[in-house]
């Protein structure tokens, strides 16, 4: 799913649905491809959150985020304000 708030200030939020218990992956991305930082972790069947702290970014701007689950995946834009 699309992070809300789009854009934000200071946190955001990414839910995501996967079908089976297992290991996912997020990572975000700066417009010229350079790792800002990468979520990894277990996650449960169903829907799922990872919460982003602006704080944990250190910039501002697009960035593009990168969602890795099984045989998935899913690449979206978000948009850092100061």
């Amino acid at each position: 799913m699309q992070n809300e708030p789009k854009p934000f200030k200071q946190s955001t939020a990414i839910s995501f649905n996967i079908a089976t218990a297992g290991k996912s992956s997020l990572t975000i991305r700066d417009v010229a491809g350079n790792v800002i930082r990468t979520v990894n972790g277990e996650y449960a069947a169903g829907m799922n959150t990872i919460s982003i702290e602006k704080s944990d970014i250190n910039t501002v701007g697009v960035l593009y985020y990168t969602l890795i689950s099984d045989d998935f995946s899913d690449t979206k834009k978000m948009i850092i304000v100061d």
